[in-house]
């Protein structure tokens, strides 16, 4: 689940909450009712409360990072099980601030207020920081406890690289030789198909029960939706902290949502005074008094923005965290070194087919080497693939 614990199988409470009362009538439903002082609450109650309710976990985080000291709380907010969710109600709390701060000075000028706001941004800004080290310091040990880290560093060999190059040139016959060697060597051919995208790694890793993420008839239809209708979407979720969307955030979704977000952000960010797309600039440092109808105006178009931002953050934490579940997944599978090994063997076969391309890689290559035969570490790779590659297209044409 995006934000929460399943509660199918809830563990054991020293006391149960009282049930909500019962609406009747079309349309209506019971929602929790954010506790005034969450921290409080006996610490099984409190990691109840903030797996289901946001607002409660950001006024948790917010006194946490404000100075409050409880044995358990700083396990409970940043241990592995809620360290996203908890990065982001202090993503929340700091734009929270930010903006309560600026709209006061923006009508009222600095007083008491507005330092004390500024205090707490500062608090809040400083345990953003240290949680996403944090996230950060526990990816990359349990990458490099898996192996997938550190990553080896790119060849200098001329003959490897031209090797490589041409199999990327011949992307379609090197795909069609790794899935025909695989498939004979025994790997399954939904594991050995070809991934042209980062659509069909997904696909691939459902379809081989390395992810657990059922396409559902809500996910299928925010699929099919045009690009207006889903940004509609997205900016809807933005605007609820307490019930979202959570199909935005399947693995299929993901990406679109990315891009999508992005979008909003560059539309809106004039509007909400914003002269970047990639934080929330501050507007109390140069502020000038407005009247109070412009600075109501200005507060609801900088919020949404703010939302927008958060959601990018949110959604950028869970792109990376697919990438390295499906990376973690894929090495873990027996086929993962007999594909290793088939498409090796793909790259020789393509050397011995076409051995023209091959040595014409190799030429083009050959002022980049040092007198050792090895290339120097700083040959633009990039620029200089797809020069070689344009020379080859000429060639063939």
């Amino acid at each position: 689940m995006r934000f929460g614990l399943d509660l199918t199988d809830p563990h054991a409470r020293r006391s149960r909450p009282r049930p909500a009362p019962a609406f009747t009538g079309g349309g209506l439903r019971a929602t929790c009712t954010p506790a005034p002082q969450p921290w409080r609450l006996p610490l099984d109650e409190l990691a109840d409360i903030i797996n289901v309710s946001f607002l409660d976990l950001a006024k948790v985080v917010t006194a946490h990072a404000c100075g409050l000291k409880r044995t358990g709380l700083e396990t409970l907010l940043y241990g592995p099980d809620h360290i996203h969710q908890s990065i982001d109600a202090l993503t929340y709390a700091l734009h929270d601030r930010q903006i309560q701060r600026e709209m006061r000075v923006l009508s009222r000028g600095h007083d008491e207020h507005t330092a004390l706001l500024a205090g707490q941004q500062q608090a809040l800004r400083n345990q953003l920081h240290q949680s996403e080290q944090l996230l950060k310091q526990r990816r990359i040990a349990e990458l490099t406890e898996a192996g997938a880290l550190p990553l080896p560093p790119p060849t200098d060999d001329p003959r490897q690289l031209a090797r490589a190059w041409l199999g990327r040139y011949l992307s379609d016959e090197k795909e069609a030789l790794v899935h025909d060697i695989a498939t004979a060597a025994g790997v399954p051919s939904q594991k050995s198909a070809p991934i042209r995208s980062i659509r069909d790694k997904i696909t691939k890793c459902i379809n081989s029960g390395w992810l657990t993420a059922p396409i559902s008839d809500t996910v299928q239809q925010l699929l099919a939706l045009d690009d207006h209708a889903f940004r509609r979407c997205l900016i809807e979720d933005a605007s609820r902290q307490n019930a979202r969307d959570d199909s935005l955030c399947h693995p299929l979704v993901l990406n679109r949502w990315r891009d999508q977000l992005n979008a909003a952000i560059a539309a809106l960010a004039p509007a909400a005074e914003n002269p970047t797309t990639r934080h929330l600039h501050d507007l109390a440092t140069a502020a000038n008094p407005r009247p109070a109808g412009r600075v109501d105006q200005l507060t609801g178009r900088r919020r949404l923005f703010a939302a927008l931002l958060q959601r990018r953050s949110e959604c950028v934490r869970l792109i990376t965290d697919l990438n390295d579940t499906m990376t973690l997944a894929e090495q873990a599978d027996p086929s993962y070194h007999q594909l290793k090994r088939a498409a090796d063997q793909a790259y020789d076969e393509l050397v011995r087919r076409h051995p023209d391309l091959y040595h014409r890689i190799r030429t083009a290559l050959a002022p980049y080497e040092t007198r050792y035969g090895r290339l120097e570490r700083r040959t633009p790779r990039a620029a200089l693939r797809d020069q070689i590659f344009a020379g080859l297209d000429q060639r063939r044409g």
